[in-house]
């Protein structure tokens, strides 16, 4: 028989964690078929412009060059912003759907129904996206607390959209409600997982780090004389991408625990899990 996990319950700070990866190991096959589908083209575009721009922008002839102009390089900055939107747009609500129906269907999960949930919902995600990241860079320019005041209740919104089927501005302003009072707490389940997750994007990154130290030494006669051009080739350029595309498939997973701290929130809140517990055992005995 197959096991299931219960999402709608109170969870500590560990359970949250480990119940996170425990999802992930008993529904990766499901999981990453769905992603495949909905998200591996948004994922290919994203990785292709990232290319473009690290490329570009590692391109330091072209930035002495007189005929330069400013749109070379912020028109493709503007299109790999416009992509990251998009593809968080997608891996959200691909990884929050999936959760959805999983819930609902006792750990089944039908492909068709889950794809057509993304399309429905993918406009408001890639807004909310937008929204959210306006919203947090004006609070980190205010200060480095707002920033982080803001970040974490927000982080909750996409959550929100999906499972309460909410509008965007009503998965923001719902966010700060469900976060009064338990603010502490849901920050430090963001941040043990946000310091997993760094560590792991860190060990993918370490190709690129050690090659980049290396070939700085390697290179230290022309950039003492100002020619960093050396420094970036094409080898450089193809192991940060690869980083990059590892820290946005890794993305995934920090969804999955926004949907186990929604849960533990909402419970906590509504207790909608104990009322349909209870509901259901009346149904039962009827």
């Amino acid at each position: 028989m197959k096991e299931l996990i219960t999402f709608k319950k109170q969870r500590e700070l560990g359970e949250i964690i480990t119940d996170t990866f425990k999802f992930l190991r008993l529904e990766y096959k499901p999981l990453f078929k769905a992603l495949l589908r909905n998200a591996a083209i948004p994922f290919l575009i994203l990785i292709g412009i990232s290319a473009y721009y690290t490329g570009i922008s590692t391109d330091f002839d072209m930035f002495s060059n007189d005929m330069f102009n400013a749109a070379n390089i912020i028109l493709p900055l503007i299109g790999l912003f416009i992509a990251v939107f998009f593809y968080y747009g997608v891996l959200y609500g691909t990884v929050l759907n999936f959760i959805k129906l999983y819930i609902e269907n006792q750990g089944v999960v039908d492909q068709d129904e889950l794809k057509g949930l993304v399309r429905h919902d993918l406009g408001n995600l890639t807004g909310l996206t937008f929204l959210i990241a306006i919203m947090i860079f004006f609070g980190f320019m205010l200060c480095f607390f707002p920033g982080v005041y803001v970040a974490v209740p927000l982080s909750l919104t996409w959550a929100i959209l999906v499972f309460q089927n909410q509008s965007v501005g009503d998965s923001i302003s719902d966010s700060f409600k469900l976060v009064k009072n338990e603010w502490w707490i849901t920050f430090a389940t963001m941040f043990i997982l946000g310091l997993l997750m760094y560590v792991a994007n860190l060990v993918f990154s370490l190709p690129a780090i050690i090659y980049t130290v290396g070939k700085g030494f390697a290179s230290a006669e022309q950039i003492s004389q100002g020619d960093l051009s050396s420094m970036f080739d094409w080898v450089y350029v193809l192991l940060n991408v690869l980083s990059s595309a590892v820290q946005y498939i890794l993305a995934g997973i920090f969804a999955i625990a926004i949907a186990f701290i929604y849960f533990n929130l909402n419970e906590k809140k509504n207790q909608t899990g104990t009322f349909e517990t209870i509901e259901s055992i009346g149904s039962g005995n009827d």
